[in-house]
Parts: structure tokens; C-alpha cells; sequence
């Protein structure tokens, strides 16, 4: 009776299997994610790059302010007075209509501002403003460079410690293999228990070594998250190859640097800086403008509300100020050169990153032909020190060198395929050629 119980058990745990669908067993599996589709999550997701665009989005509001000053103010004033005593609140129309007395007074009023002439400030303030905005768009394009190289490089580690990883199974495979065989050699009294030894203690470092580079993954997926923006849990896998056919075009650097987005912010900075020089001494000049109001005021013991308005030009000059729109026009002077030599500094900056990443790109390209040579090597010579031992002409002693000196070798190339590819991303950022075209 219980086997019958358990085999309708089985049956129905089989039917259930087969009638649910693979897409609900596996609903919790995520795909992996190629570079390109972390790159457009990190461009979406990214917290430095919403930060600048933020910073975009506060210029285009300061040039509608600035913009704003071009236009008439009007505003609207109301307001009670208490006085200890009676005073006239409107005065005398004529020698027979005297002034009106209160000592309660109340009032309303609109009163329009239309700005003439200001010595080119407030146009001056509009172009500032422009520019600034200018500045925060360059400033923005260079952040998502910065996002897509940092995940460019992330991901391109990935995809090595993950090379590495199945470098790393491979060895411990071959390590076990290995210790069966020496065990076979041992029993049959054809090697010693010492040699057995040597090999479990080389397949336990490998295990060591294996498990260190798991960690590093994971490490790793976590910084590759962080540079998308994202929890750490939604970047299960990546998939993707480290390319070894990468090239760098090293003509026209000059032109390229002119386009780099903080050089073209430094430029901007240097004629922003200018047009407040400008602005500044336009406080030198005479302030003219348009005004009217109009409104109504009444007294307690008036009956009558008395219609009030005005209007006329205003013009204002400074005359004497201390000192201050010299101080403040020399100061905008200094700021001025300071801004010159910003973008000398980020010039010379630019391409020093620029030479820096050739050379690098180019000792990482010799670096990985020599790595790649090396590990054929070390495979080849592996295979004919495990060859020697199988027929007595070796010893345990050389294959675990031979195993040891092809794991470096694996090591050392895919260190210098991370290497390449970082080096070729590194050139296309400092060139700012980095996400024009993906």
C-alpha cells in the first residue's frame, strides 16, 4: 500500500513538472546582460549623471530669469497706516479744495517698472546665463562618458575574472585527474606517497584560488552595479567577449581635444567670465527707466476713495559707492584669468591623458601578444611533462611545475586582455570619443 501511495506521488509530482511551463520554473532566472544593455541602464539609472542633469536643468531656469529682467515689473501694493494724529493723505487740489485728513489711512496701488537703459547688464546677465547653461550640457556629456567608461571597464573585469574562473575549474579538473592517476601509480608501487602529497597540496591551492576569483566576481558585480545605478541584485550575469582586435587612431588629437566636453566647458568658462567683466562695468553707467502708478487711497473720516497715479522716466547714476564696482570689476578681472589658465591647465591635462593612453595602449597590445605566446607554451609543455609521467620518464615534481607555470601563464594573459581593452577605453575617454557612437 505505501508503495502504491508513493508511486501516485511521483506520477503526479511528473505530470506537475511537465504541465508548468520552463518560463515559470525558471521566472526567477534573469538574463544575462550585455555591455551595451548596462551601458543604457547605467545611462538611465546612473546617480551622477541624474546630478548633472539636474545642474542642466537649474541653468535653462536661471536664463528664463535672467530673460525676465528684459520685461516690465508690475506689482501690487496695499496697506494700512495708524497715525497718533490727523494727516492730510491727499493734498490740496487747488487754494478752494484743501487736503484730506486722516489718521487712519488706507491705500492700494500697481506700480510698473519697465527697464531702458542698464549699461548692458541685464542683456549681459542673459548671455551669462546661456553660457552657464552650455557649461552644465558639456559638463553632463563628460559625466556620461565618465559612466560608460567606469562600466565599460567594470563589465570588461567581469568578463575576465570569469575567463579566469573556468581557467581556474580546468586546473583543479586536471589537478583531480591527476590525483586519481597518482593514486593508481602509488597502489601499483610505480610513485611514492610523497608525490601523492604533492599534488593534493597543489589541488588544494588551486581550490584556494578558485574560490578567491569566485569572490572577486562578485565583488566586482557589485562595483559594476554601483556604476549603473542599480541594486546589486539585479546584475545576476553578463555575457560578452574581450575583444582582441581593438585599434586606436592616433591623427588628428588636436581636433579631438577641442571637442573633449571639459575643454569646451573651460572655453565657455573663460568667455562667461569675460561677459561678467562686462557686466560689472556696466555699473559704471547711467540706470534709466520707464514708471507709472496708479491706485486709490481713503481715510476713515473720508467718504470719497481718491484716484492716485504717476508716471515718468527714472535715471540714476552712481556717483560715489566707497570703492565698491572697482573692487567688484577687478575682481571679475582676476576670475577672468583665472578662467585663462583653467583652460590652459585642463588643456595640457587633456593631453597628457591622451599620450598616456597610447602608450598604454601600445604596451598592453605587445603585452598581450607576448602573454598569449606564453600560455600556448605552458599548455604545450604541460601536456608533454603529464605525457613523460604517465610513460616513467618524468616526475610528479615536473608536471606541477608544468601546472603551475600554465596557470600563471592563463593568469597573465587574461590580466593583459583586461588590460588591452582598458587601455583602448581609457583612449577613447581621454580623446572624448568614448559613447559618440556604441
Amino acid at each position: 500500500m505505501l508503495r502504491m501511495e508513493k508511486k501516485i506521488m511521483i506520477l503526479i509530482g511528473i505530470i506537475f513538472l511537465v504541465s508548468v511551463p520552463a518560463g515559470m520554473i525558471h521566472a526567477d532566472e534573469k538574463a544575462p546582460l550585455t555591455l551595451s544593455q548596462c551601458i543604457d541602464i547605467a545611462l538611465k539609472q546612473s546617480i551622477s549623471l541624474k546630478s548633472s542633469e539636474l545642474d542642466a536643468v537649474a541653468s535653462q531656469e536661471s536664463i528664463k530669469g535672467a530673460k525676465g529682467a528684459l520685461f516690465p515689473r508690475v506689482d501690487l501694493n496695499a496697506g494700512y497706516t495708524r497715525e497718533n494724529r490727523p494727516i492730510p493723505f491727499i493734498p490740496a487740489q487747488s487754494p478752494i479744495i484743501p487736503p484730506a485728513f486722516s489718521d487712519e489711512i488706507y491705500f492700494w496701488n500697481v506700480f510698473l517698472r519697465m527697464p531702458i537703459y542698464e549699461g548692458g547688464r541685464l542683456s549681459g546677465q542673459v548671455k551669462i546665463s546661456e553660457i552657464e547653461k552650455e557649461i552644465q550640457s558639456s559638463r553632463k556629456e563628460f559625466t556620461i562618458q565618465d559612466v560608460i567608461a567606469n562600466v565599460t571597464n567594470a563589465f570588461n573585469k567581469v568578463l575576465q575574472l570569469e575567463e579566469f574562473r573556468l581557467a581556474n575549474l580546468k586546473s583543479v579538473e586536471a589537478l583531480e585527474r591527476q590525483q586519481k592517476n597518482t593514486k593508481l601509480f602509488v597502489e601499483a608501487g610505480r610513485a611514492a606517497n610523497v608525490e601523492l602529497l604533492r599534488v593534493e597540496v597543489q589541488l588544494a591551492s588551486e581550490r584556494q584560488n578558485l574560490i578567491r576569483t569566485e569572490e572577486t566576481i562578485n565583488r566586482t558585480r557589485f562595483g559594476l552595479a554601483y556604476f549603473m545605478g542599480v541594486d546589486a541584485r539585479e546584475v545576476s550575469d553578463v555575457e560578452g567577449q574581450l575583444r582582441t582586435d581593438e585599434k586606436v587612431a592616433p591623427e588628428n588629437i588636436d581636433e579631438l581635444l577641442k571637442s573633449r566636453p571639459d575643454i569646451v566647458a573651460a572655453s565657455r568658462r573663460v568667455e562667461q567670465s569675460k561677459t561678467r567683466v562686462a557686466v560689472a562695468s556696466g555699473r559704471r553707467y547711467p540706470s534709466i527707466s520707464l514708471f507709472g502708478n496708479y491706485g486709490q487711497r481713503a481715510g476713515t473720516e473720508a467718504d470719497p476713495r481718491y484716484e492716485v497715479w504717476e508716471a515718468g522716466v527714472l535715471a540714476s547714476i552712481n556717483i560715489f559707492d566707497g570703492g565698491i564696482i572697482s573692487s567688484e570689476i577687478q575682481r571679475e578681472k582676476i576670475i577672468y584669468q583665472k578662467a585663462q589658465e583653467d583652460l590652459k591647465q585642463t588643456t595640457l591635462r587633456a593631453r597628457l591623458e591622451v599620450e598616456n593612453a597610447l602608450s598604454s595602449f601600445r604596451e598592453a597590445e605587445n603585452k598581450l601578444s607576448m602573454a598569449k605566446k606564453a600560455m600556448e607554451q605552458s599548455e604545450e609543455t604541460l601536456r608533454i611533462e603529464e605525457l613523460k609521467y604517465k610513460t616513467g620518464a618524468g616526475t610528479i615534481t615536473d608536471v606541477l611545475l608544468a601546472q603551475s607555470a600554465m596557470s600563471l601563464a592563463q593568469a597573465n594573459y587574461y590580466q593583459a586582455l583586461y588590460d588591452f581593452n582598458a587601455a583602448s577605453t581609457e583612449f577613447k575617454r581621454a580623446t572624448g570619443t568614448i559613447g559618440v557612437k556604441r
